[in-house]
């Protein structure tokens, strides 16, 4: 004869005893004890015991009823979600088309062999940020003033036959529509090669290439904005430098041009050399007439028209020979030396502007070769073309992934919940 007990506590149905007789049942409050102590205060968990005339009548024992919150559950945060994912992207989705292109940022100086080991990496990081700098253009608002006079973007993304959830409000306000442009038109870099994979998605394939088309130009624009603008910065540091030092250079020349219209004197030095050549030669005169005088002196011939006339010709070398040596080394302003002095000033001024301009036309040769080699410009490898397909929405893959989730999520709550029921026992 079956007997059944159950037992009241936390309102879980008990278990069943089989005996022999109402002696064992009688038995089983010492075995179970008839009431516990919870919290200091009597519980409910009393060992009731069931009549087996009851039982054995067809009748189960009176169970605590329950609600079956684990079905109940599931079915709310994870069938029901399901369900209206799989009518959302089957019946009301609108159909999205992508439109793909791919380009890099690109200058003459990449196809330059030399240096190439020690020089790949500068270049490929420059590479990079090149690249950067377009996909940070292609999510701004900058590039939106560009195209809107050739398309009108809000209607695209806004048009009445777009379901309510994939398009966007036309009331909507910058903010919002650049976070929904962002997720509409997608970038990607490949780090080693710099090339940009731009993906255009709408509810048109026209739209599509339309769009991505306009992006690739306004990229391409931008690109050529910002190396004319860096070469221009260049040159024109350069060239401030090539003009002042065209201008000291123009100075000196003009300070030495006046400087010999006001003396006279073509070479200053090629004129103290002639003076000295000339005074050399009368002091060897000079020199010869001492000596002759000196003899005819000995000879006792003193009084002899020679030696008058030997004389007369020594003091007219003296007077040559001294205003020979007045032009060179006078004290008065015309003289050679100072003449000299300040030539060679002038001069010296002179050689070194035009060693500073012929360094800054140098240098502005070479700047300006360097960034027409150094110029950036866009390289499009693949065209934006009209898709024939819609691949948005995913209309198996996302319910599907959108169950596994939701079925994850909820298996981790109801083990939390069990975990938490298990602590209060």
């Amino acid at each position: 004869m079956r007997n059944w007990i159950k037992r009241k506590n936390n309102d879980v149905a008990g278990f069943a005893v089989r005996a022999d007789g109402p002696a064992r049942l009688r038995s089983l409050p010492a075995i179970l004890g008839t009431r516990q102590k919870t919290n200091g205060r009597d519980s409910e968990g009393v060992i009731e015991f069931v009549d087996p005339a009851y039982v054995d009548a067809g009748h189960e024992p009176e169970t605590s009823r329950r609600i079956p919150w684990h079905p109940v559950t599931f079915l709310l945060l994870v069938v029901l979600p399901f369900l209206v994912s799989i009518f959302y992207y089957a019946f009301v989705g609108s159909d999205q088309y992508i439109a793909e292109a791919r380009f890099a940022v690109r200058s003459l100086a990449d196809n330059s062999q030399g240096n190439e080991l020690q020089g790949g990496l500068l270049d490929m990081r420059a590479a990079s940020q090149d690249s950067y700098v377009v996909t940070s253009f292609i999510h701004s608002t900058e590039i939106l003033k560009r195209i809107e006079k050739d398309a009108n973007y809000r209607e695209i993304f806004s048009r009445a036959d777009v379901d309510y959830f994939s398009s966007f409000s036309t009331r909507g306000s910058q903010e919002s529509f650049m976070r929904y442009w962002k997720k509409q038109v997608t970038t990607y870099i490949d780090g080693p090669s710099g090339i940009i994979t731009l993906k255009v998605r709408t509810f048109r394939p026209e739209d599509s290439v339309k769009l991505a088309s306009l992006i690739v130009s306004a990229s391409e624009t931008l690109i050529n904005e910002l190396s004319q603008r860096a070469r221009r910065d260049i040159i024109k540091s350069v060239q401030d430098e090539v003009e002042k030092s065209g201008n000291m250079y123009a100075q000196s020349l003009a300070a030495l041009n006046n400087f010999q219209r006001e003396s006279g004197l073509l070479s200053p030095e090629a004129q103290a050399l002639e003076k000295g050549k000339l005074l050399t030669g009368l002091l060897s005169k000079k020199l010869e007439l001492e000596t002759r005088q000196f003899v005819m002196k000995q000879s006792s011939a003193e009084g002899a028209p020679a030696y008058e006339q030997l004389s007369l010709a020594r003091q007219s070398l003296d007077t040559q020979i001294e205003q020979l040596q007045g032009e060179l080394t006078g004290s008065e302003d015309a003289s050679i030396a100072k003449a000299l002095l300040r030539f060679s000033e002038l001069e010296t001024d002179r050689l070194v502007a035009e060693k500073l301009y012929e360094a800054s036309r140098r240098t502005y040769s070479a700047a300006l070769a360097e960034s027409m080699r150094k110029a950036l410009y866009l390289v499009v490898f693949v065209e934006p073309t009209l898709p024939e397909k819609s691949l948005y929405p995913r209309r198996v893959f996302t319910p599907l992934m959108t169950f596994i989730a939701l079925g994850i999520l909820w298996s981790t709550l109801a083990l939390g919940w069990a975990s938490v029921q298990d602590h209060r026992l």
